[in-house]
């Protein structure tokens, strides 16, 4: 993996939210935020591939959303299970 190194300007109290986050975690500033890049980018492709999917074949229905509100929780609590087992 190639790195680049980028030069960020931040808001006092974030940039002291992300510090402490990463050593929370037992990383980087550098990794902590990388990992929080990467999840938004995720996040954007989601979003957008929920909007080509809906401009295809129409908005989902209620039952559609809670099906995948109780999906994306049980992924949410095994990521959480997993983290804290490490």
């Amino acid at each position: 993996m190639t790195v680049v190194k980028k030069s960020v300007s931040l808001d006092s109290q974030l940039a002291e939210q992300v510090r402490q986050a990463a050593a929370d975690e037992g990383v980087s500033f550098s990794m902590w935020l990388g990992a929080a890049a990467s999840d938004q980018l995720t996040l954007r492709a989601g979003r957008a591939a929920l909007a080509e999917y809906e401009a295809e074949a129409g908005p989902l229905t209620e039952v559609e959303l809670a099906e995948g509100g109780r999906i994306l929780d049980d992924l949410l609590d095994r990521a959480a299970r997993t983290q804290s087992a490490a």
